[in-house]
């Protein structure tokens, strides 16, 4: 049915079954359980200063990596997807009091009082945010270049940062996005999910990296008759989600710099992490198209397929 739909790749999460049909990204969400959505007693900050968990982390990538970097469908990989990066953030917790509460024995408390030996300054946001940074290089520097070694010629998308609507700064930390940049070839973004193309935050996120955007998880919520939908203004009905829908994928591909979008998911799930709410597709109780939203996705697929290069073998 997706094919159906005019799709040619499955996002991140697909399947094990459907690896076989179309393309797909791989991704992880484990290594480190930092997922906002997680909750105060779900994330789970690790020690990355410690040679122990740097060699688990080294381990979990490689065998991720085996996984599937022998499959000609893997486009390449994902990371943790809405890490509780910022200071402030909705799991209550961050990356650097974890490392600041740390034993004085810990390799990650040995490198937060080195770094204090250094640091000059009085603003202790600014403080935590250099020392941050110092995590986010050494987080990276182990994940990306084992992402490299164990599945080379695939393509890296790093982190999955959220946007919000009321600043592109939602998961997504200047100076730790920066420290990610020497390991990746995009950016996977997911923004909110509203009816407009946010083209002022993603211009802001292209000008920061200079990388290509990947839309890596995205839909246009719509009421639904007795069903939960949370959303932020959503469309009157299928219908109007699917016009918005077209015009929003449209919008994005008039941009240069944005190279796929993925819907969020193609059948009706729950919120997850005992959260209320359902998530929509634009299939409907099980695989039936939805009226107007089925339709509309498969006629913007089907301009993107006649707008895409065919490559010669």
């Amino acid at each position: 049915m997706c094919k159906e739909a005019g799709f040619n790749a499955y996002g991140y999460g697909c399947p094990e079954p459907l690896r076989q049909d179309m393309p797909f990204i791989d991704s992880w969400n484990h290594l480190v359980p930092i997922s906002y959505y997680r909750g105060k007693n779900g994330v789970q900050f690790l020690d990355v200063f410690d040679p122990k968990v740097q060699k688990k982390l080294e381990f979990g990538v490689k065998a991720k990596c085996l996984s599937s970097r022998d499959n000609p469908n893997t486009i390449g990989y994902c990371w943790t997807d809405l890490g509780s990066w910022p200071l402030d953030n909705p799991s209550g917790k961050n990356w650097v009091n974890f490392i600041r509460q740390l034993p004085k024995d810990k390799p990650g408390q040995k490198a937060y009082q080195n770094f204090l030996k250094t640091w000059e300054g009085s603003s202790e946001k600014l403080r935590d945010l250099a020392f941050l940074r110092i995590i986010a290089k050494e987080y990276f520097r182990i994940v990306g270049n084992a992402q490299r070694k164990y599945a080379p010629n695939h393509l890296v998308f790093g982190e999955r940062f959220g946007i919000s609507s009321l600043s592109i700064y939602r998961t997504m930390v200047p100076e730790v996005l920066e420290e990610m940049l020497p390991y990746v070839d995009a950016i996977a973004i997911q923004p909110p999910f509203k009816s407009e193309f946010p083209k002022e935050d993603f211009d802001k996120i292209y000008q920061l990296t200079q990388k290509p955007i990947l839309i890596c998880d995205f839909a246009i919520r719509f009421k639904d008759e007795g069903k939960d939908i949370r959303s932020w203004k959503p469309e009157p009905d299928s219908i109007a989600a699917g016009k918005a829908y077209a015009q929003y994928i449209k919008d994005a591909f008039k941009t240069k710099y944005v190279i796929g979008s993925f819907w969020c998911n193609p059948v009706d799930t729950a919120k997850g992490f005992g959260k209320l709410g359902v998530k929509q597709g634009f299939f409907n109780q099980g695989i039936l198209p939805r009226p107007g939203l089925y339709k509309s996705v498969q006629q913007v697929n089907q301009v993107i397929k006649n707008m895409t290069p065919i490559k010669e073998i």
